[in-house]
């Protein structure tokens, strides 16, 4: 009887090439965030990567959008019954960051699954840096534009409003909004991360350590992984920037780049209050 598996992330983790990790093993089938379900099994690492590494590249607001409605709204049964459909000979089926885990758990049908799930993070510090950009390339893109303008209106303004620690004004320009959008992002990681006590897997690690990938393979999937494969992936790297290949990696440097009042921020709204829940999940940020 075939598996099925879930990956839970908030994005900017190396899932795309997560997902061609997985699926490179044939017996695996795999559907990546909400791309069309076969954008995987029909996708071509070699041909992507180097498409993905170009700086204004949007075919994650593009494309990678293209299914949303029906993946967020569909039964898991009927998402894991349309993965057979499109690839009956798996032995696993699953997905990488077609949910985060709170979505996954509110599905009325989950309970009625056996799905092994595991939870794809990345440092908050570079996670806010990476969504700064994407947030600001959602101007593109009339619905994801608007998607984060609502959000702003309906969740982050009211909320920072209620918390009282911010002061506002200094928070005017586009960029300060997207930056407390990804703070708010983050903040929902977080509280996902206490609330279910998911195998965590941390995107640095994952994308440079094999004996560290196979695990995460076999711990998903159930199936050893060919070592010289996923060397090859780990040396060829992840597809998508999202930010300028010329961008700070390493997170201190990144914290120490950003305009003081965005530090502030970090720090109220991030740092303070989930501090020890993303130290005890491996990125102490003090």
């Amino acid at each position: 009887m075939a598996t099925d598996f879930c990956v839970t992330c908030y994005g900017l983790s190396a899932s795309r090439w997560t997902s061609f990790v997985l699926a490179s093993d044939p017996r695996v089938f795999v559907a990546h965030g909400t791309y069309p379900l076969d954008s995987i099994i029909k996708g071509n690492f070699e041909i992507e990567r180097p498409i993905g590494k170009e700086t204004e590249n949007f075919d994650a607001l593009q494309r990678g959008r293209e299914a949303f409605s029906w993946i967020k709204s569909a039964s898991l049964k009927a998402l894991y019954a349309r993965y057979r459909e499109i690839y009956p000979d798996a032995e696993a089926y699953g997905n990488v960051h077609s949910f985060v885990p709170g979505e996954l758990y509110a599905k009325s049908d989950f309970n009625e699954m056996s799905i092994t799930v595991v939870n794809l993070i990345r440092n908050p510090i570079g996670f806010v840096d990476c969504h700064n950009a994407v947030v600001m390339h959602a101007k593109h893109f009339a619905e994801l534009e608007q998607h984060y303008a609502t959000m702003y209106t309906d969740q982050v303004l009211p909320y920072l409003e209620a918390l009282g620690v911010l002061d506002m004004p200094c928070y005017a320009t586009a960029l300060d909004r997207a930056f407390l959008i990804s703070c708010f992002s983050v903040i929902d990681q977080a509280k996902d991360i206490a609330r279910y006590p998911l195998p965590l897997f941390q995107m640095e690690t994952l994308t440079s350590d094999a004996g560290y990938l196979a695990d995460f393979c076999r711990k998903v999937s159930g199936f050893a992984y060919n070592e010289a494969t996923l060397d090859r992936f780990i040396a060829q790297g992840s597809i998508n920037n999202h930010r300028s290949p010329q961008a700070l990696r390493e997170p201190k440097a990144i914290r120490a780049a950003w305009a003081s009042h965005h530090q502030a921020a970090f720090d109220i709204l991030v740092a303070q209050p989930y501090g020890e829940v993303f130290a005890t999940a491996g990125y102490p940020l003090d």
